[in-house]
C-alpha cells in the first residue's frame, strides 16, 4: 500500500522522499507495511485535525515548537478524538511528551559515540558506565542516548558527584531520575544538577539527601 492517494508525489521534496524510502524498504515487506501504514495514520489524523488548526493562536503555538514536539502535540490532538483509545495511553503520550520537552531544554542528549569522544573512552566503556550507574542513559530502541546536562563540557568530565547520587536513586526509571536531576526543588533553590554543578561539598550532601528522600517518595 503506497500513500499516493493523501500526499501528491510530483513536485514536493517531502513525497518524494517518502518514495524513495518506500523503495528503500522494498527488500523488507514487514518494515515497509509498518512504514506505509504509520504514513498513512499520520496524514489522516493530520486531516482531520485541520478545523482545529485554524483557530486562532493555535498555528502560532504549534510553529514555536520544535518539530518532533510538534508531531507529538498533533497525534495527541488526534488521540483525544478518538473513542477507541484509552486514557492510559493519552496521558504516557503526555509524559513522554513533557520528557521530551525537559530534555531538550537542558541541552539535549548525546549519543554513546559522542560520549566517547567527550570523555575520551570507547563506546563499550560508556556503556559500562551506564550499566554500572555511573552514567545515566535513556532507552531509545535498541539503543540509549545520554542527557548532556550531565557532563561538564569545558572539562568534559560527568558533572562531579553525579555517580553518589545515582547510586542513592533506588529506581530502575531512567526517566524519573532524569526528573530528580532536571526539575527545579524549593529546598535546594535550584534544580540538583544545578546544584552539583557548584562544586560545593556541603550543597552536594543536601542533593543527596534529597536523592534519599526521592526514593522514600517512590516507595510510598
Amino acid at each position: 500500500m503506497h500513500t499516493d492517494g493523501l500526499i501528491n508525489s510530483r513536485g514536493d521534496s517531502l513525497s518524494e522522499r517518502i518514495h524513495q524510502a518506500q523503495i528503500s524498504l522494498e527488500s523488507r515487506p514487514d518494515a515497509a507495511a509498518v512504514f506505509n501504514r504509520a504514513t498513512t495514520a499520520f496524514m489522516r489524523a493530520l486531516l482531520s485535525l485541520r478545523d482545529e488548526l485554524s483557530a486562532a493562536g493555535r498555528d502560532r503555538r504549534l510553529l514555536a515548537q520544535d518539530d518532533k514536539t510538534l508531531l507529538a502535540e498533533l497525534l495527541i490532538q488526534a488521540l483525544q478524538a478518538d473513542p477507541l483509545v484509552s486514557k492510559d495511553l493519552r496521558l504516557r503520550l503526555r509524559g513522554q511528551l513533557a520528557l521530551q520537552s525537559l530534555l531538550e531544554g537542558s541541552g539535549g542528549a548525546l549519543t554513546a559515540a559522542e560520549v566517547a569522544e567527550l570523555l575520551g573512552i570507547t563506546e563499550d566503556a560508556v556503556r559500562k558506565r551506564a550499566r554500572r550507574g555511573k552514567l545515566l542513559a535513556l532507552p531509545r530502541g535498541g539503543h540509549s542516548l545520554y542527557p548532556a546536562v550531565q557532563f561538564d563540557l569545558d572539562r568534559r568530565c560527568p558533572v562531579p558527584g553525579l555517580d553518589a547520587v545515582l547510586a542513592l536513586l533506588d529506581t530502575e526509571s531512567a526517566p524519573a531520575k532524569l526528573r530528580f536531576f532536571l526539575l527545579p526543588d524549593e529546598d535546594l533553590g535550584a534544580a540538583p544538577i544545578e546544584i552539583l554543578r557548584q562544586g560545593d561539598p556541603q550543597a552536594r550532601g543536601l542533593v543527596e539527601r534529597k536523592a534519599r528522600q526521592f526514593d522514600t517518595h517512590l516507595a510510598a
